[in-house]
């Protein structure tokens, strides 16, 4: 492996904010390791001979972004399916369908990623779906992948109807009548969604791949692959990591999360847990290290599924508790008990506490073996704020989220009204109460580009938008801190490495095209990464 010296750079260290005009330095890497920090003439005396060179030209040099909470194998697939992403009007919506179905004339119209604020509140309609598919089942999941638009074929195979009940985890949207009008929430997706052919292994292979390396180039080495199993419409992903594994393509440090599957009730709990175990020691030993278990608590605030501690505004219910609370916690003590992590979904500030209240219940000792996380954390009741910190969980947050997007707006701050507002992204309260913090995207829910979401994590603002009225000022946090749970918090949470920049610790490295302290807040999301070091090796962008 050739040695490396980054030259002319700006070395983050958590603890110090960067001063261009005394912190510059050369970084040298000998072997896939740190081995010199400072003035460039020693760095190249401590590097040796064989030195490729970059110049850093005055950009911050931070450990590789690590990204907590990542759905890349989702990705894959939905660029195998129809792909509605991005869509501004639902002219441009019916487009894409109509070209996807006629190019694709066999059987399911499969795909997703429809704007629901394109829709009224309650979804679109199947009848709208049936003019542009004609008689075939479709299915199309919307941007969160919480809900999905079932076309009536879809939903006469999947014997859905006026008659058929709501699942414990999810909802049928409904007519005057009772009849479904064609869109599903959460738990209910699965009814149809168990129907689709599943795509070839290969071709998910592919997909993740490409959009690893689509990872590297914005600086992340390291991610966890947030849910292997089959769920939602999408199969395992194991299959297709392993893979690439066999074949030595996969670059970068990827981990991944085994899914609880929803219909997991007490007595099936110690056979589940050994089967994951048995799985982790499978997936790890051949390079995917999945020692942790993905428990999916509640839903969303957007569907009203997400749980929360008190009614949603305008509606006489709080949303939807997806495992009994005597049943997470059985699961979450037996689950370390064996050493597997536990990683919760929670939005709701119910969920929150529930999670919390199943962690506080596994004694001590056991619960701090392991790096439990709860993610989303969208919304946290004050006085369950500091029992991040008592108990050892870490807050694995999705920066992109705590700004006043167009949904937010429209869905969101409407459905919890302003007596809940301080409870939105707490980050900086978490920060203060000494919980720590880990960071990911929940791609493709939301961008992966780690400078989108420190850029909100630190202005509480849309990249782009600096005369938005913030969400939450208070609950900002400073670049560093933002920085840092990026870094270490990530790669510390997933055992990817220290995430820290220092003599003797691995070369995985992403180099901006500035200093991003130099410059406003407000510019922040115009940092890019300009090159990658993955164990010492380059990439460009």
């Amino acid at each position: 492996m050739s040695s490396l010296v980054i030259a002319d750079g700006v070395p983050f260290l958590p603890d110090i904010a960067p001063d261009p005009a005394r912190n510059r330095a050369a970084i040298g890497i000998r072997e896939g390791t740190i081995v010199a920090i400072g003035d460039l003439a020693d760095v190249r005396d401590a590097v040796g001979p064989g030195v490729e060179e970059i110049d850093a030209a005055g950009g911050l040099v931070t450990p590789g972004f690590v990204d907590a909470h990542v759905h890349l194998g989702v990705g894959a697939v939905d660029a195998l399916r129809c792909d509605l992403a991005g869509a501004a009007s639902l002219d441009e919506i019916d487009a894409r369908i109509r070209r996807f179905a006629s190019a694709h004339p066999d059987d399911w119209v499969v795909g997703g990623g429809w704007d629901p604020t394109l829709f009224p509140g309650d979804g679109p309609r199947a009848t709208h779906l049936d003019v542009l598919v004609g008689d075939r089942p479709a299915l199309l999941l919307d941007a969160d992948h919480h809900a999905a638009w079932a076309s009536s074929a879809a939903l006469a195979l999947a014997g859905i109807d006026a008659r058929t009940a709501d699942p414990s985890d999810g909802r049928i949207e409904r007519d005057a009548t009772g009849a479904p009008t064609g869109t599903l929430r959460d738990g209910a997706v699965q009814a149809v969604a168990r129907l689709l052919p599943e795509p070839p292994t290969e071709d998910i292979a592919r997909g993740i791949l490409r959009l690893s390396r689509q990872l590297l180039a914005a600086g992340i080495t390291g991610w966890q692959e947030a849910a292997l199993g089959a769920y939602g419409g999408f199969p395992d992903f194991s299959d297709a990591y392993l893979h690439l594994l066999r074949n030595g393509d996969l670059a970068g440090r990827a981990t991944g999360a085994l899914w609880v599957p929803r219909d997991l009730t007490e007595d099936g709990v110690d056979a589940f847990v050994a089967d994951t175990v048995a799985r982790a020691a499978e997936l790890t030993a051949a390079g995917l290290p999945s020692g942790t278990a993905k428990l999916m608590l509640d839903g969303i605030v957007e569907t009203r599924t997400a749980h929360l501690l008190e009614p949603y505004c305008g509606f006489d219910d709080r949303g939807r508790s997806y495992f009994p609370a005597a049943l997470a916690t059985r699961l979450v003590a037996a689950l370390n008990a064996a050493g597997i992590v536990v990683h919760v979904h929670a939005i709701g500030n119910a969920a929150v506490r529930d999670a919390l209240d199943a962690f506080a219940a596994v004694p001590d000792a056991v619960r701090r073996a392991v790096r439990n996380h709860i993610a989303h954390i969208q919304l946290i009741d004050a006085d369950d704020v500091p029992r991040f910190a008592a108990l050892g969980v870490t807050a694995n947050a999705q920066p992109f989220w705590a700004c006043a997007t167009a949904l937010a707006r429209q869905s969101t701050l409407p459905l919890i009204g302003p007596e809940r507002r301080h409870e939105l992204y707490v980050f900086g309260s978490l920060a203060r109460s000494g919980a720590a913090l880990a960071m990911g995207s929940d791609w493709p829910v939301s961008t992966f580009d780690p400078w989108q979401g420190i850029h909100v994590a630190v202005t509480r603002r849309p990249p782009g938008e600096p005369d938005a009225e913030p969400l939450g000022p208070e609950e900002s946090l400073p670049l560093g801190d933002a920085i840092d749970a990026y870094t270490r918090g990530s790669a510390t949470l997933l055992g990817v490495g220290t995430g820290l920049l220092r003599v003797g610790e691995r070369a995985d490295l992403a180099v901006a095209d500035r200093d991003p302290f130099a410059g406003p807040a407000e510019a922040l999301h115009e940092t890019r990464t300009a090159i990658t070091v993955l164990g010492g090796a380059t990439i460009a962008s």
